[in-house]
This record gives structure tokens, C-alpha cells and sequence, in this order.
């Protein structure tokens, strides 16, 4: 039987279940934090992290080009609109706010009705609200640079795929990360070791060590509770 609290000092990352591309999404975002970190062996590990995200890009692009076919989807409708409001809310704390600190009636073209009527809008409203930011974004982009705005544009692309596919009824490729082996599962243990490290500089406030990861950017776990021995389950 394991120990209590055993799954605490276990490397979750190698237990990741999604597709590859979204997996490399979550490992870009980690790679970004640490280069921009100015903890110094937080810093230290984003070369690591980077050559490894570049390495599995080019192993995404050529399966991709392998798989024409088009027999499955890389991220599904749902986590593709998962990683556009978390695009949203990253994009309004990193960039937005500060840079229009100073400027609120800026912002306030970029989020007329405030950040709320983007991110919690259904999923019906959602798509046309991101589009009218993702061209506000590409407006401003002498202010925030090119990238935002292509990013927003990248994400809209790939909702019309997957909601074409979904239609079709092609399933997402999905895949635990660790069991793939090899750079996949050195991957896992680079962002370990971002994880270990940025819990014990910021262990009097974990959250900082969170910040991280950008874990909006995976499907949810399905966390199942286990009835301790001994406790009976209660009847309906």
C-alpha cells in the first residue's frame, strides 16, 4: 500500500494525458516564464526547457505531415477554447495592463466592455468577442508588437479546424506524455525539476512557484476519491 501523501512527491508531469501539440503549449509557456525568471536557477533551466520544446516541435510538425490523413484532431474543440481565454487573461496581465498602465481609455479599446465580457462570455459569444480582440490586438501592434495579434489569429484558425472536424467526427489524439519515452519523457523531467526548484525558492509563497505552469492550457483531471479502508460508503 502506498504511503500517504506518496503522489506528492511523484512527477505528475510524466502522468500528462493530451495531445502532443497541446502538450508543447504547455511547455512553451514554462519555457518563456524561466527565461524571463530572475531567480537564477529558475533562468538556468529555460535553455534546457527550449531546446527541448524546439526538438519535440520539429517531432510534432513531421507526425503531423505523417498523419494527413486527418483520421484525428490534435486539440479538441473544448481545449482549444480553454487555451483562447487563458490566451485572453495572460495576454491582459503580461502585456495589456502593463503597457497601458498609464493609458486606460487604450485599454479600454482593446476591452470595451472589460475583461469579464470576454473571458466569461458562452461559448456561442466567445468566438466573436476573441475575434474583434485578436484585430484590436493587430492594431495596437505598434505598441505590443506583431506576435500577440498572430497569436489570436493562429488560435481562431485552429478553432474553425477543430469545430469542422468535430462535425466530422474525428477524435483528438490524445496520449500519456511520460510513456511516450525518450524526449517526451525528458521533457517531463526538465518541468520536474522547474517545479522542485520553484518550490524551494518560493516555498513561503507556493503560488509564485505556480505561476510556472500554465496548467488552463491542459484537459481537466478526472480526480477520482478513493473510500479510505475501514469507512463505510453511505447509502442514497
Amino acid at each position: 500500500m502506498a504511503a500517504p501523501y506518496h503522489d506528492l512527491y511523484t512527477n505528475h508531469f510524466v502522468n500528462i494525458r493530451c495531445s502532443r501539440p497541446t502538450f508543447l503549449g504547455f511547455l512553451d509557456y514554462t519555457v518563456t516564464a524561466t527565461a524571463g525568471s530572475a531567480n537564477a536557477a529558475l533562468k538556468a533551466l529555460s535553455p534546457l526547457l527550449q531546446a527541448a520544446a524546439e526538438a519535440l516541435g520539429g517531432s510534432v510538425v513531421a507526425r503531423e505531415g505523417q498523419d494527413a490523413s486527418g483520421q484525428t484532431l490534435t486539440r479538441s474543440k473544448k481545449d482549444v477554447l480553454r487555451a483562447m481565454r487563458v490566451f485572453v487573461q495572460d495576454t491582459n496581465a503580461v502585456n495589456l495592463v502593463p503597457a497601458y498602465r498609464q493609458r486606460p481609455d487604450t485599454l479600454k479599446q482593446l476591452l470595451p466592455q472589460g475583461l469579464m465580457h470576454l473571458t466569461d462570455a458562452n461559448a456561442t459569444d466567445f468566438p466573436v468577442r476573441f475575434e474583434a480582440f485578436a484585430e484590436a490586438l493587430t492594431a495596437h501592434k505598434t505598441d505590443l508588437g506583431p506576435a500577440l495579434g498572430k497569436t489570436a489569429d493562429a488560435l481562431l484558425l485552429e478553432l474553425t479546424a477543430a469545430t469542422t472536424a468535430k462535425d466530422a467526427g474525428l477524435k483528438v489524439a490524445k496520449e500519456t506524455i511520460g510513456s511516450l519515452g525518450g524526449q517526451w519523457a525528458a521533457a517531463c523531467q526538465l518541468l520536474w525539476q522547474v517545479h522542485c526548484t520553484s518550490l524551494g525558492a518560493f516555498w513561503e509563497k507556493p503560488a509564485q512557484a505556480e505561476a510556472y505552469f500554465n496548467y488552463g492550457l491542459l484537459p481537466r483531471r478526472n480526480i477520482k476519491k478513493a473510500t479510505p479502508a475501514g469507512v463505510p460508503v453511505p447509502k442514497p
